[in-house]
């Protein structure tokens, strides 16, 4: 099955947040916005040399710059309660030693549990999606 398919499998399951590892990240980010093209689903983009960056938008997103957990708490800015939200955070795992950042993952994906039970049982009824993208430490042969 390909990523998009896995994604939107996972998104329409009402998974709040997910982990992506990839060989080839900038195919996979093609790959995950292209599916939030065809699914109408909004999608930011995070790493820490250039900040928040929303494909596609006119529109400046205030998410503190290069601060991972400005990035993290932002996803409410593009979250809706009819489109799902999609926040990839590229070489995320570099920040997940940091007690604040584990809290504010964990707590930004909890906040998307409820809006379930909020909305019908449509295939699109979650609103928000955090992923990570990073590179694995070492590759095998």
């Amino acid at each position: 099955m390909s990523l998009s398919k896995t994604l939107v499998e996972y998104i329409s399951a009402c998974f709040t947040g997910l982990w992506v590892i990839s060989h080839e990240q900038e195919d996979a980010l093609r790959e995950i916005a292209g599916m939030c093209r065809d699914q109408r689903w909004k999608m930011a983009t995070w790493d820490i040399e250039r900040g928040m960056q929303v494909p596609g938008s006119d529109q400046p997103v205030d998410s503190g710059g290069t601060d991972p957990l400005a990035a993290i708490r932002s996803i409410n800015t593009l979250a809706s309660a009819d489109s799902s939200a999609l926040l990839v955070m590229s070489n995320f795992h570099r920040f997940m030693n940091s007690a604040e950042v584990v809290q504010a993952l964990a707590h930004q994906i909890n906040l998307g549990k409820p809006a379930i039970f909020r909305r019908s049982s449509s295939r699109d009824s979650c609103w928000r999606s955090m992923l990570h993208r990073s590179e694995p430490t070492s590759r095998q042969s």
